[in-house]
Parts: C-alpha cells; sequence; structure tokens
C-alpha cells in the first residue's frame, strides 16, 4: 500500500483550558515544505504573551518529547491569546505526507469549533538569485492566495494584493486552502520568494510582517529574524566560495 492509500491519521485534541477566540485567527505553524511557517510562529510566540491552550497527539506522530527549561512538552501544541484573538499551532513534527490531510482537518476543525474566522498559513516558491545584498523585509516578494472572496477583500484592505495567480501550493497549506474553499471557510496563504543562498529565515521574517498587518495587535522581533539571515546566509555564501574553488583546483 503507498502513502497515499493510507486512512487517515486519527488526531486527538487534548484540552487544558477553554478560551474566547470568537472573530479571531488561526496561525499555521506546522513545517511543511519547509520551515516558514514554524519560524514565524515561533517568532510570535517569542514577542506576545500566549498560554498553551491544547496539545495534539497521535499514534502516528513519531515519539517524540519537546524539553523546554527541563519541561517535557508534546511536539504539537496549540496556544492562544485572547486579547487580540489569536491562536497559534506550533510543532517541531517533521511529519510524513500521509498526515498532512489529518493535520489540515485538525486545524480547520479547531478553528471552526472556536468560532474563529481567519486561518493564515504560509509556503516558499523559488525565486532568482540572490544578488548577494542583504535587504530588510520587502512586502513586494509577498505573493498570496485566498480562498473566499471575503479573505481577497481582507488582503486588498492591508495592501497585500499581490496575487499568486498562477503556479502550485504544496504541502498543508494547500490543503487548507482546497478545504477552506470547499467549506466558505477563511484561508489566507502567503507565499514569500526563496533563492537559493537565502535563509528561510528571510522569508519568515517578511511572512511575519504580513501577518502583523492581518493582526492588529499582533507584534514580532524581526531584527532577531533578519541576524539570524544574515548569519545563515554569509555561511551559505562562504560554502558556495569554497566548494567553487575546490572545484576550480581539482581541475588544475
Amino acid at each position: 500500500m503507498s502513502r497515499w492509500q493510507l486512512p487517515p491519521q486519527q488526531i486527538e485534541v487534548r484540552t487544558i483550558k477553554k478560551v474566547n477566540l470568537k472573530g479571531g485567527t488561526v496561525i499555521d505553524g506546522f513545517p511543511s515544505g519547509g520551515l516558514t511557517n514554524s519560524i514565524a510562529s515561533t517568532c510570535f510566540m517569542r514577542s506576545v504573551k500566549n498560554e498553551l491552550v491544547a496539545v495534539l497527539d497521535s499514534p502516528a506522530f513519531p515519539p517524540l518529547a519537546v524539553i523546554y527549561d527541563g519541561i517535557p512538552n508534546f511536539p504539537a501544541r496549540i496556544y492562544a491569546n485572547e486579547d487580540i484573538k489569536l491562536a497559534m499551532f506550533l510543532s517541531e513534527l517533521n511529519l510524513d505526507q500521509s498526515m498532512y490531510y489529518s493535520i489540515s482537518r485538525t486545524i480547520l476543525q479547531w478553528a471552526k469549533e472556536n468560532e474563529c474566522k481567519l486561518i493564515i498559513s504560509a509556503g516558499t516558491i523559488l525565486g532568482e538569485e540572490s544578488t548577494g545584498s542583504l535587504k530588510e523585509p520587502d512586502l513586494q516578494n509577498i505573493y498570496t492566495v485566498a480562498s473566499t472572496e471575503r479573505a481577497r477583500e481582507k488582503l486588498k484592505n492591508v495592501d497585500l494584493v499581490s496575487q499568486f495567480s498562477s503556479g502550485s501550493v504544496t504541502g498543508i497549506p494547500a490543503l487548507l486552502l482546497n478545504q477552506g474553499a470547499w467549506m466558505n471557510f477563511d484561508v489566507i496563504v502567503l507565499i514569500s520568494k526563496l533563492s537559493k543562498d537565502v535563509s528561510e529565515f528571510r522569508a519568515a521574517a517578511v511572512v511575519s510582517e504580513a501577518i502583523m498587518r492581518l493582526i492588529p495587535g499582533l507584534s514580532c522581533d524581526i531584527n532577531f529574524l533578519l541576524n539570524q539571515a544574515k548569519i545563515i546566509e554569509q555561511e551559505l555564501r562562504k560554502m558556495r566560495i569554497d566548494q567553487t574553488n575546490s572545484s576550480t583546483n581539482l581541475y588544475r
């Protein structure tokens, strides 16, 4: 049986605390097809006061406990901030694609049960090779896709209108879009251009800037993401130069 023929895996949501998120937003922080979602969500976690409201468990998850400050944590969790009506799914899991369907359905179901009105996810596409200049986040590098006309209007209202008109979206963001369109539920996916020698921390910085426009009161330490990006990008460029020099010396 191929992995595409596997039945949907059951995911249990264990509630720790009930919160009022009516009319709020859910951010998908599951890494699928890249780490941009996860990095941006972690940045919001560090910058805004949140509380753990639920954990996700499944026999299909790998056996993993994430330790922070000596305390074990489930590898998939939900945090919330009632003041700004925000919830975030966070996970360190490197999931097989066979789990994506169940994860996307769980996110949508939880959002509906808690009367949230919008889900935001993110992804990346390959762009042109970087020129080597280290620029600040540029929202012109963000493309947007929305599941409903209502969601497209929200994007226009915050000047995020660079619509991704043709191409494909993959992973959990794709399933959220498809199910959102089917269920008439607002889903927005932000797509950042990522060149070969640019870190996903930079893509996460751009995505975070866009999300802050969509959610008033939300903040993120963009400078931290940019500093991490610069360190990683400099290392990537050094590795490329070293590899080029090694190849040149090989044929002398």
